[in-house]
């Protein structure tokens, strides 16, 4: 991680922990804005994204590091951003995929939720991902106006987009051709090899015929 993004990290949480004077509450305080947190991480782990986006308000404002290797880098404007860019990309790019966290500091002046924890996956061409991050989720009553995500993108894989996934897709195709038209080939010239043997047997058997007719 650069030591950067380990300075934003580091301040947020020191910031965090100042407005609460705690550092890890437990499981049991859980209520208001940190459940619903709690709860929009659990059900996009399990892969129900529709109910993810619900805790967004439609002009939420997600914002993830920039540089092409965070599904959903930079700034998404609405959800139909956040679920094209973020969840369509993540799942173009992981076959597994998801954050896990491991403390949750409620920031209530400021209408905030601070999530410490891991992105971790497995990228669709063999990549592994463990990389520490700070999330930061912003209410306006009890929707989410904002999401802000600092981690190290350099320890992502590269974001497989939709135009990327039709290119490997062809490359795909273009290649089962290629080896299609190798069997094929292969299956001709036995198939030649096997002929010209038989018509070498049959012209043996020809030429002996007509030595035994001579004699």
């Amino acid at each position: 991680m650069t030591d950067s993004v380990k300075e934003q990290m580091g301040d947020l949480v020191t910031r965090a922990k100042r407005r609460v004077g705690v550092e890890q509450p437990s499981a049991a305080d859980d209520d208001g804005h940190v459940a619903i947190v709690r709860g929009a991480l659990r059900t996009f782990g399990e892969g129900n994204h529709d109910e993810f986006l619900d805790t967004l308000r439609e002009d939420v404002v997600w914002e993830g590091p920039a540089g092409g290797h965070f599904p959903g880098g930079g700034e998404q404007l609405g959800r139909d951003a956040v679920r094209t860019e973020f969840i369509e990309n993540a799942r173009r790019t992981f076959t597994e995929f998801g954050f896990q966290p491991e403390s949750f500091i409620d920031a209530d002046d400021a209408n905030a939720v601070v999530v410490i924890g891991r992105y971790e996956g497995d990228g669709v061409e063999g990549d592994r991902l463990d990389e520490p991050a700070i999330q930061v989720w912003e209410f306006q009553g009890n929707a989410v106006a904002r999401v802000r995500i600092f981690t190290d993108s350099a320890g992502f894989p590269s974001v497989i987009t939709e135009r990327r996934e039709q290119e490997m897709e062809e490359e795909e195709r273009e290649k089962k051709e290629r080896e299609e038209k190798k069997d094929q080939e292969r299956e001709e010239a036995k198939a030649s090899s096997e002929k010209k043997d038989d018509d070498g047997e049959k012209n043996e058997e020809e030429r002996e015929g007509s030595s035994d007719d001579d004699g």
